[in-house]
């Protein structure tokens, strides 16, 4: 499966209490750990690397990582410090309140030597997304440092805006990604990200402005309409898999770029992966917690076998 995949960035402890502020769960989250989550529950060796304090949060990241079979070697411990914390209360249904406790944690202090070169040594991807760089200037240059070494190795990139506006303004956002886009594979974004990267509102547009700033890939995730692949040859869309009833949507984008990466490191055409990012996506807003409902490698292959029967009755 073409080596290691390496993805780094920031983990949150995720906290849910109710009305009455009583705790109904504890879990993790953070957009490259998703991502990290999904991509082993395909079978893939994967390594997160990360900076973490010393408390009970950050004894929670490394269980979910262990867990998981992600590789937590990378993860730098610093005593002193504190693990970020999302504190969520779930009023409704309708009304998920959400409070981040970050602006101190020990990943807004990252170094950028926190990665050794030598953490990518027989690496065969590399994950990052947008959040880290928005940060602080640690965390800016370790992503920095990070994708420069890696495009120095050839190795392939994937990265994905993610967007945080509390974290990051529109010119930032677009300062980052002009700097790194053309030694990108696979760049993720939303339509929302697509519009301040362009300029423009016609997603059609967006895709074919940000392709030829040199990715081999850009992908636009559509949220419930599905999601939409330009490269070289053209644009490709899915429509969004089913899901009944939609109950989390955090996290979805995470599981389709992991779902996305598997693919390609298996050989799949962009017609074949977009599907197939598409359903794992919906698997995950499915499910409460950002990244509970992504499928095992099993449940991913019983959908293929059965998405091409139902292909073959069709013809």
């Amino acid at each position: 499966m073409n080596g290691r995949i390496v993805t780094f960035g920031e983990a949150l402890a995720t906290a849910t209490v109710d009305e009455a502020g009583t705790l109904t769960r504890a879990t993790v989250a953070g957009a490259e750990l998703n991502t990290a989550v999904g991509l082993a529950r395909l079978g893939h060796d994967v390594a997160w690397a990360s900076r973490l304090g010393d408390d009970v949060f950050a004894g929670l990241v490394r269980e979910t990582l262990r867990a998981e079979g992600i590789d937590d070697r990378l993860v730098v411990a610093a005593p002193g410090e504190q693990t970020g914390l999302i504190v969520k209360q779930r009023r409704d249904d309708d009304d998920i309140r959400s409070e981040h406790y970050r602006a101190t944690s020990a990943a807004s202090r990252l170094r950028s030597d926190d990665l050794p070169a030598a953490a990518l040594d027989g690496a065969g991807w590399l994950h990052a997304t947008c959040i880290t760089p928005a940060l602080g200037a640690g965390p800016k240059g370790l992503f920095e440092n990070v994708l420069h070494e890696a495009s120095m190795r050839g190795i392939p990139i994937s990265l994905d805006a993610n967007h945080r506006p509390q974290l990051m303004s529109e010119d930032e956002l677009r300062a980052v990604v002009d700097d790194w886009l053309d030694v990108v594979d696979t760049f993720f974004c939303n339509e929302d990200e697509a519009r301040i990267l362009t300029g423009t509102t016609s997603t059609d547009a967006a895709v074919d402005e940000l392709a030829r700033r040199g990715p081999r890939v850009v992908v636009v995730k559509l949220g419930g309409r599905g999601a939409m692949a330009g490269d070289a040859a053209g644009r490709r869309f899915t429509p969004a898999s089913a899901v009944t009833p939609p109950t989390h949507p955090v996290g979805a984008g995470d599981a389709f770029a992991a779902a996305w990466i598997s693919c390609t490191l298996r050989g799949y055409t962009v017609d074949e992966a977009l599907p197939v990012a598409a359903w794992c996506a919906a698997r995950v807003v499915a499910d409460p917690g950002d990244h509970d409902g992504f499928p095992r490698r099993v449940e991913l292959d019983a959908f293929e076998v059965a998405r091409r029967d139902l292909a073959e009755a069709g013809r």
